[in-house]
């Protein structure tokens, strides 16, 4: 993907930052479930190891930090 389709609307930025703050957050909160020991037999069925979802919460998280400062950048070019 390329900065011009963003740049040219930039609700569609937003929204795939909302996707990723969503993903993230379920991620952590289901390795948090693990971890406390509720609803583990539901995680062990959807991923083969609970580490897997601080992972992949950790690769989100890194990629709504992301698009955020794109986001900024964006909003500083337009001033």
């Amino acid at each position: 993907m390329s900065l011009k389709m963003f740049q040219s609307d930039p609700d569609r930025l937003n929204r795939l930052a909302g996707i990723t703050g969503l993903g993230w957050t379920a991620s952590v909160l289901g390795y948090l479930s693990v971890v406390i020991g509720f609803g583990h037999s539901v995680i062990h069925r959807l991923v083969v190891e609970p580490q897997a979802l601080l992972y992949l919460g950790a690769t989100l998280f890194l990629a709504t930090v992301g698009l955020d400062r794109l986001r900024d950048r964006n909003d500083d070019e337009d001033n």
